[in-house]
């Protein structure tokens, strides 16, 4: 059987082992209703009480953790609170679950602004700030952005916007940031938005990282109350028990994992062949998250060509495959030959040296095969 080598973890990771094993007793065993008063479910509510205290203790005594479904539904459920009156800001380079949103929003007749991008795929900070006014009421930032890598600082664009008006609520997309850079939310941050299966843990799964002193957030969905009446429906305990051994694993190794990601990229990017690839992910950005172009090929077709070798790789957001171009790479301004060729290359923890010398040595003699071929 090929061995394969999956360079797409910005899509979604594999699932550690252990994590599964940690969590297992929760399908064979503690299975109950976290609801249910009995014995069994009472030890599933304190399961559950658990995995919310060790997931909050990363982020510190000032914020509260929601479970939710995934990222989308937390990003739904932070924008659908605020957006209702006034004015609201976010960036063109924001993933779906909140470009979307914000679209929906704007085709209501409301006051949606959307701030332009820097070549790397990071917010025009000053193009951002002068969109916001005193009538603004929700602000948001992608903290590393999901097809360039492009980290925005968000502590400081918070503060920023918080000097003009300090009633916004301010939120950011973290699910390709958490557990893979370091950084410490400041004060600023009311609402941060993670995913489970971008940690190496469960589809399924996600958490709304809530600031104690953010009032009025409402529900995306009713119900049964759970959640503290933030987010109804019954519990997805052994999704959650993985999330939480999964997070817990990473956190021990984050520093040293992030290291090793840089020494990936910079491999990546020296052994590319640059007559070809064009570089579109700046020396800043995070480095499990790399986009490049091979400029004038179809990236489609060198994806499915890597493909045979045992190697996979994105296009771009895996939630906008069907978009035949990066509506993110078209907002910085690319022409259609960079974004006709367009591949984005995402590691994990688990990525290895000898799996990225190999890529790279088949990135290149795809790439170089293709060229000829379309030359003839």
């Amino acid at each position: 059987m090929q061995k394969i080598i999956y360079l797409d973890n910005g899509a979604t990771t594999k699932p550690f082992k252990n994590s599964i094993e940690i969590a297992s007793k929760y399908l064979e065993e503690n299975y109950f209703n976290a609801s249910s008063l009995y014995n069994g479910g009472v030890e599933a509510g304190l399961a559950i009480s658990d995995a919310r205290k060790s997931i909050s203790s990363i982020f510190g005594l000032n914020f509260d953790v929601i479970f939710v479904s995934c990222g989308s539904e937390a990003n739904n459920t932070a924008i659908n609170s605020y957006l209702k009156r006034g004015n609201a800001v976010t960036t063109l380079g924001e993933h779906s679950a909140v470009y979307e949103p914000f679209n929906e929003f704007k085709k209501a007749g409301y006051d949606a602004r959307f701030a332009t991008l820097n070549a790397d795929g990071s917010v025009n900070v000053e193009n951002l700030l002068s969109l916001v006014d005193k009538n603004t009421v929700f602000v948001s930032v992608m903290h590393v952005n999901n097809e360039t890598g492009a980290i925005n600082d968000i502590n400081y664009i918070a503060r920023r916007v918080k000097e003009i008006n300090p009633r916004i609520i301010f939120h950011a997309d973290g699910v390709q940031a958490f557990l893979k850079i370091p950084y410490t939310l400041s004060c600023d941050i009311d609402l941060y938005s993670i995913s489970a299966h971008k940690i190496n843990a469960l589809k399924g799964v996600g958490a709304l990282i809530k600031n104690k002193r953010v009032k009025n957030l409402k529900p995306l969905i009713f119900g049964g109350g759970q959640e503290s009446g933030l987010r109804s429906g019954t519990e997805n305990i052994f999704g959650i028990k993985v999330f939480e051994a999964s997070a817990l694993t990473h956190l021990k190794s984050l520093k040293e994992n992030y290291q090793n990601a840089i020494e990936l990229k910079k491999y990546l990017l020296n052994g590319l062949d640059s007559s070809i690839f064009k570089i579109i992910s700046s020396e800043n950005c995070s480095p499990y998250i790399i986009s490049v172009s091979a400029v004038g090929l179809r990236g489609e077709v060198l994806q499915h060509m890597l493909e045979n070798y045992g190697i996979y790789v994105g296009t771009g957001s895996a939630c906008s495959s069907k978009n035949r171009h990066s509506r993110v790479l078209k907002a910085i301004g690319y022409d259609e030959k960079v974004l006709d060729g367009v591949l984005r290359i995402s590691f994990s923890s688990q990525t290895t040296l000898d799996e990225v010398k190999t890529a790279v040595s088949a990135l290149n003699e795809c790439a170089n095969n293709l060229k000829r071929t379309m030359q003839k």
